[in-house]
């Protein structure tokens, strides 16, 4: 998976967190074998998805999960080396359209889980939805 480093990843989010811009930073692609390990577990082919955070969505995750923000900059981690993953479909609060999310878990060597819940988007996009620990 060919991804930013972890420094880079922070300043952007850094940025973001006080920002009144909606910029959007690429993570990662999710490469043909992380593809194919996602797929053993739920219908989906996301070979050559980019994985991209935004401002807004970063600010979300501080606001209601602000333990957790910093977090943020592990996503190609948690993703690349993920526990489980799963597949939901749930309508838009705003919009009321369905929308398909791809949900990354990993658990931490001190019991901590973290749950990255992507958007699927057109176009090959995986787009950060939430981050928060799992209770």
């Amino acid at each position: 998976m060919v991804q930013l480093t972890k420094d880079e990843i922070c300043a952007f989010v850094n940025r973001a967190r006080t920002s009144r811009t909606n910029h959007t930073l690429t993570l990662c692609q999710v490469d043909l074998s992380l593809s194919l390990k996602i797929k053993q577990t739920i219908p989906l082919t996301l070979n050559d998805y980019h994985v991209v955070i935004t401002e807004e969505y970063i600010r979300h995750v501080k606001n209601g999960h602000k333990h957790d923000v910093d977090h943020i900059c592990r996503i190609p981690e948690i993703i690349a080396h993920f526990d489980t993953v799963s597949k939901t479909i749930e309508p838009n609060r705003r919009t009321g359209r369905t929308e398909i999310f791809v949900v990354f878990e990993k658990k931490y060597p001190d019991g901590t889980v973290k749950l990255v819940k992507l958007r699927d988007m057109r176009e090959k996009i995986l787009s950060l939805k939430t981050l928060f620990r799992k209770e």
